[in-house]
C-alpha cells in the first residue's frame, strides 16, 4: 500500500482559523483578480477630478468628433467634449449611484430574509407572498417602469431599486435562516433566555452575512447594467452629468464612423461587470466556512502523493491481509509532531488478526488508522516511516451520516463504489452486487434500502450501509474508526456481531479504533494503547487488561464505567405497578420538576406518549432506551424547545406555559448531544458565555459591568475544570471534552435550577467521559441542581443517577432506582442490559 502524505497548510483542519483567510485569498485567483480590478476602477472613479485633463461638460463645438490624439486620448464627442474626461467622471457617477442604490435593497432584503426565515408561520407566509409578487414581474421591465413613474435621475433609480432589488437577498437568506433556526447553537441561545433580536443579530446574521455579501457583489453588477440601460433610454442621469449609458446613446449615430465613442464606454461597462463578478466569486471563496478544507483537498480526501522522508514499501508476494507500520511519524503542516513525538510508531498485524487501538482523544490513534488507509486529513503529513498493507483496504467511519452523500440514494453510492473497484463490471452485474452487499450486512429488504436516501434510514442501518461500502472493494483489511460510538446498546451489539461474522466469513484483518475498552476487549485479539502520539503499551488483550503496565492504561481502566451483574430474571411486573402515577422521584421527596402526561406529536405520530416524572433538587434522573424511543424529544420538551401537544411541565410547583418567558427558559437548561453544534461557530468561548450573562432578564444593566462579567466567565470556566485562558478560543480549536465543558458552562451561566444533559459523553474517550461524570455529580451536589441525563450509555447513568426511566416507542416501560441495573422488572429492560458490552 501507499504511504499517506497529505499536504496542506495549517494543523488540525478546523474551520480555516483566523489566519486561514489570507491563505484562502492567495489561493483564489477570482478574488485576487476581482479585487485588483475593482480597486483600480474605484480608485480611478474617486480620482476623476485629479486625472481628468479637461472639464467633462466644457463644449468646444469647433473641435467636435476629433479622433484620439495626444491632446484628447479618446477623442471628442459631437459637442467637442473630451471623451476621456467624461469617461472618468461617468465612472464616478455610475459607481456612486450603484453603491447608493445597492444599500437599501441589501438592508431590506437581509432583514426580511432573517425575520421570515427565523419566525416562520404567518410572518413567513406574508413575506413570501410579497416576494413572489415582485418576482413575478421581469426585473428590468419593473425597474424601467418605476423609474419612468418616479422620474428620471439618480433619486428615481435609488428608489426603484429599493422597491424591487431586495427580493433576491430575501429569498436566499430566508432559506439559510430557516435551515439555521433549528441548529443546536440557535436553540441554545434561545434556551439561554436571549431575545429574538439578539439571537438574530449576534448569532444568525454573522453566519448568513457572507452569502449576503456575495449576493451584494452580484447585485451591484445588475445595478450597473441597469443604470447604463436607463441612461441609454434617457431615463438615467440628467445631462450634462456624464454617464456611460448616455455616452453610448449619444454615440449611436456615429457608430460606423467614430466607433470608439460607443466602444470605449461599452468596454468600461464590460470590464466593471467582469471585475465585480470575479470579486463576488472570490468573496464567496474567502468567507465560506470550510473553504480552507476544500482548497487543501478536504478532510475526507487527503493527498496520496507522498513527500520526502517517507519510504514506500511494496508488499510483493506478502500474505494478503498483513499490515506493517514502521517508524511512522506524523506532523502538522507547520512541523508540530502529532504521532511519534518521542518514539516512532511501529505496528504489525498478522493476516486475519484483530488489533484494537485505544487511547484518549488526541493520542494519535485515529491518525495512525488514517495513515494505514493512505488518507491523512488536511493539515497533517507523514514526516517519516512507512505504512504497508497486503491487499485492498476498506474503512468504516465513525459517523455514518457524514460518511454518506445525503443527496444520493444508497444504491447509487454503492454502485459507484462497486464500479470503482471493478471498472469492467457490467451495470447489471454491479446492480446485483449492490443488493448482495446489502444482504451481506443483514439489511432487511435490500431493494428498498437501495432506493432510500441516508436520512430515511435509522442510525444502525446507516452504519451497515457504511460497512457495505467498505466491503465493496473486497478488502483484505478492514479499518474501523469508532464504528459504534453514536449507537444505542442494542444496535451496537448488532453491528459488532455483524463485524465479527464478516471477519470470520471473509478472513478479514481487522484494525479497530475505539475509546470503549469493553468493545475492544470483545472484538480484538491484541491491544495497543496510545498516549501523546506514542504507543505506551501493547500485547494480547487479556494480558493488558489483567496486568496493565502503563499508567495511561490503568487510567483508562479506572475511568471505564461498570455495571453490576444481572440477577436471574423474575416475572415481569404488570404495567401499572411498573409505572405508577409518575416515574422518577419518590412522592415523599421535595419535587423540583414535575412532568405530567407529556405528549409530543409530529403529524400523526406520538414521539412522546403520556410520560410523567418527578425530579428532586440535588438528585439525578437517567432516561434510557434505544434510538427512536423518545428520550431526546422528551428532554427538549422539558427544556421548552419542543411544544407539548398535551400534558404539562411544572417547576417549583408553577406550571410552565406553552410559550415560556425568558426567565423560565433560563431555569431549565439543555446541554445538547453535540456540544460543537450548540456553540456559535463565529464567536469565542468567552463571547458565548458573556452573552448569556449580559442578557439576564430583569436587570437594568444586564450582567452588570464588563469587568464583573469577565470575572464571572473565568469563574464558570474554572468551575467546569477549564483554564480561564480558553475564553479567547474559538469552538473549533477545542477538543471534544473541552467543548462539552464549555456547553455545560454556558448552561450554568443562565443560573438554572434544572440541567438536562442529552448524551453528554457519547463522543468522548473513557477518561474525558469520567471527568464529565465527576463534573455533573459535583454540580448536582454543590449547587443543588436537579439533573436529567439522557444517554444510551447505561454505565454513565449507573454512575451518575439515583433513578432511571426506561423508554420505548415514546412510552415509559419501566422506572425505578439503581436496582434496575441488576434486576430489571421488564423484559425490554433485561434485553437492553444484556446487550451492553462489558469488561
Amino acid at each position: 500500500m501507499r504511504a499517506s502524505t497529505p499536504g496542506g497548510p495549517g494543523a488540525g483542519g478546523g474551520r480555516g482559523g483566523r489566519g486561514g483567510r489570507g491563505a484562502r485569498a492567495r489561493l483564489s485567483p477570482a478574488f485576487t483578480a476581482g479585487a485588483i480590478l475593482t480597486a483600480l476602477l474605484i480608485a480611478v472613479a474617486l480620482a476623476a477630478p485629479l486625472l481628468a485633463p479637461y472639464s467633462p461638460t466644457d463644449q468646444q463645438l469647433g473641435q467636435g468628433l476629433l479622433p484620439p490624439s495626444p491632446e484628447h486620448w479618446f477623442g471628442t464627442d459631437q459637442l467637442g467634449r473630451d471623451v476621456l474626461s467624461r469617461m472618468l467622471f461617468a465612472a464616478r457617477t455610475d459607481f456612486g449611484i450603484a453603491a447608493t442604490a445597492a444599500l437599501a435593497p441589501f438592508v431590506i432584503g437581509v432583514t426580511v430574509g432573517l425575520v421570515s426565515g427565523y419566525f416562520g408561520g404567518a410572518v413567513d407566509w406574508v413575506a413570501s407572498r410579497v416576494t413572489e409578487t415582485v418576482i413575478a414581474f421581469p426585473f428590468y421591465v419593473l425597474v424601467i417602469a418605476l423609474v419612468f413613474a418616479l422620474g428620471a435621475g439618480a433619486e428615481g433609480i435609488v428608489v426603484a431599486f429599493a422597491l424591487v432589488g431586495w427580493v433576491g437577498y430575501a429569498r436566499v437568506l430566508r432559506a439559510m435562516t430557516a435551515a439555521l433556526r433549528d441548529t443546536g447553537w440557535v436553540r441554545s441561545a434561545r434556551g439561554g433566555g436571549l431575545s429574538h433580536a439578539r439571537v438574530l443579530v449576534r448569532h444568525v446574521l454573522p453566519n448568513v452575512l457572507p452569502q449576503a455579501v456575495v449576493l451584494l457583489a452580484t447585485e451591484i453588477v445588475l445595478i450597473m447594467v441597469a443604470i447604463v440601460t436607463l441612461g441609454y433610454l434617457g431615463l438615467g442621469v440628467r445631462p450634462p452629468t456624464p454617464d456611460w449609458g448616455t455616452m453610448i446613446a449619444d454615440a449611436q449615430p456615429f457608430v460606423t464612423t467614430q466607433w470608439w465613442l460607443a466602444a470605449i464606454p461599452g468596454l468600461a461597462v464590460v470590464l466593471t461587470g467582469v471585475a465585480l463578478s470575479l470579486l463576488g466569486d472570490g468573496i464567496g471563496d474567502l468567507l465560506r466556512v470550510g473553504a480552507a478544507r476544500t482548497a487543501r483537498g478536504g478532510e475526507r480526501g487527503g493527498d496520496r502523493r507522498g513527500v520526502r522522508g517517507v519510504d514506500r514499501v511494496a508488499m510483493h508476494g506478502a500474505v494478503r491481509g498483513a499490515v506493517r507500520v514502521a517508524g511512522l511519524r506524523i506532523a502538522a503542516e507547520g512541523g508540530a509532531p502529532l504521532v511519534g513525538r518521542g518514539a516512532a510508531v511501529d505496528l504489525e498485524v498478522r493476516p486475519g488478526e484483530s488489533l484494537g487501538i485505544v487511547g484518549e482523544s488526541g493520542s494519535g490513534k485515529s491518525l495512525t488508522l488514517r495513515a494505514m488507509l493512505g488518507m491523512l486529513p488536511g493539515g497533517a503529513r507523514a514526516a517519516a516511516g512507512s505504512v504497508a498493507v497486503g491487499g485492498p483496504v476498506g474503512m468504516v467511519f465513525q459517523e455514518p451520516l457524514t460518511a454518506l452523500d445525503p443527496l444520493t440514494r444508497v444504491g447509487g453510492q454503492l454502485l459507484a463504489a462497486v464500479r470503482a473497484a471493478e471498472p469492467l463490471i457490467t451495470r447489471r452485474d454491479a446492480a446485483g452486487r449492490v443488493l448482495d452487499l446489502l444482504a451481506q450486512v443483514r439489511l432487511p429488504d435490500p431493494p428498498r434500502i437501495s432506493r432510500s436516501y441516508p436520512h430515511e434510514l435509522s442510525g444502525g442501518q446507516r452504519q451497515r450501509v457504511v460497512i457495505a461500502l467498505a466491503l465493496a472493494g473486497s478488502p483484505a483489511v478492514l479499518l474501523c474508526d469508532e464504528p459504534t460510538t453514536a449507537l444505542d446498546v442494542t444496535v451496537q451489539r448488532e453491528v459488532l456481531d455483524l463485524l465479527r461474522r464478516l471477519r470470520a466469513e471473509r478472513g478479514l484483518t481487522l484494525v479497530f479504533v475505539s475509546h470503549d475498552l469493553a468493545v475492544v476487549a470483545e472484538m480484538c485479539d491484541r491491544l495497543v494503547v496510545m498516549a501523546h502520539g506514542e504507543v505506551v503499551e501493547s500485547g494480547p488483550v487479556a494480558d493488558v487488561l489483567a496486568s496493565p503496565a502503563a499508567a495511561e492504561t490503568r487510567a483508562l481502566l479506572a475511568a471505564a464505567p461498570t455495571l453490576p451483574e444481572l440477577a436471574d430474571p423474575v416475572a415481569e411486573a404488570p404495567a401499572h405497578s411498573r409505572i405508577g402515577v409518575v416515574a422518577g422521584e419518590p412522592a415523599a421527596a421535595r419535587v423540583l420538576l414535575e412532568v405530567r402526561d407529556a405528549r409530543v406529536r409530529y403529524a400523526d405520530f406520538d414521539a412522546v406518549d403520556g410520560v410523567s416524572l418527578r425530579l428532586g433538587a440535588g438528585s439525578a434522573l437517567g432516561i434510557v432506551g434505544e434510538s427512536g424511543s423518545g428520550k431526546t424529544t422528551l428532554a427538549r420538551a422539558i427544556a421548552g424547545q419542543v411544544r407539548l401537544a398535551e400534558g404539562g411541565v411544572l417547576l417549583d410547583g408553577a406550571v410552565l406555559g406553552a410559550r415560556r418567558s425568558r426567565a423560565q427558559l433560563r431555569r431549565i437548561q439543555l446541554v445538547p448531544q453535540d456540544p460543537f453544534s450548540s456553540l456559535t461557530p463565529r464567536r469565542s468561548v468567552g463571547g458565548v458565555l458573556d452573552e448569556v450573562l449580559r442578557d439576564a432578564p430583569g436587570v437594568d444593566t444586564p450582567g452588570s459591568a464588563a469587568a464583573d462579567r469577565a470575572a464571572r466567565v473565568r469563574e464558570l470556566l474554572r468551575r467546569v475544570g477549564l483554564d480561564a485562558d480558553i475564553a479567547g478560543a474559538a469552538p473549533d480549536r477545542l477538543s471534544g471534552g473541552q467543548r462539552q465543558r464549555v456547553a455545560i458552562a454556558r448552561a450554568l451561566a443562565a443560573d438554572p435550577r434544572v440541567l438536562v444533559a442529552d448524551e453528554p459523553t457519547s463522543a468522548l474517550d473513557t477518561t474525558a467521559r469520567g471527568r464529565i461524570i465527576d463534573l455533573l455529580r459535583g454540580l448536582r451536589d454543590d449547587l443543588g441542581l436537579g439533573v436529567i441525563v439522557v444517554s444510551h450509555d447505561l454505565g454513565v447513568v449507573h454512575e451518575l443517577c439515583d433513578r432511571v426511566l426506561l423508554m420505548r416507542g415514546g412510552s415509559v416501560v419501566e422506572s425505578g432506582d439503581r436496582a434496575f441495573f441488576a434486576a430489571p422488572r421488564s423484559e425490554y429492560g433485561r434485553e437492553l442490559l444484556t446487550s451492553v458490552v462489558r469488561l
